[in-house]
């Protein structure tokens, strides 16, 4: 898994990412569908990193201080892979 990353953050660095990817574009729905699963929970646990690390409240909202490249990669990895499900039509549980 994290070599698909490396693959699609590689991509990403290259090309708009509502353009087709050609990384995801070669996975099976089912492979889509852990994928999805995979980068979403990696998502959340470096989110849960970040704010534990070095965080603060101002004006009621969380302001976090660490972890911003992961947190950033996966977020665009996440949004990468979520648009190739919507253009396939998987579905994805929960």
């Amino acid at each position: 898994m994290d070599s698909l990353l490396t693959q699609l953050a590689d991509e990403l660095l290259v090309q708009d990412i509502t353009e087709p990817s050609a990384v995801l574009g070669s996975l099976s729905d089912h492979d889509l569908q852990t994928a999805y699963d995979h980068i979403l929970e990696q998502f959340a646990l470096e989110l849960l990193i970040g704010a534990h690390e070095n965080s603060d409240w101002s004006d009621g909202k969380m302001v976090m201080d660490a972890n911003h490249g992961p947190i950033h990669l996966l977020q665009a990895a996440f949004y990468a892979i979520k648009l190739e499900v919507l253009r396939r039509g998987v579905e994805v549980c929960c």
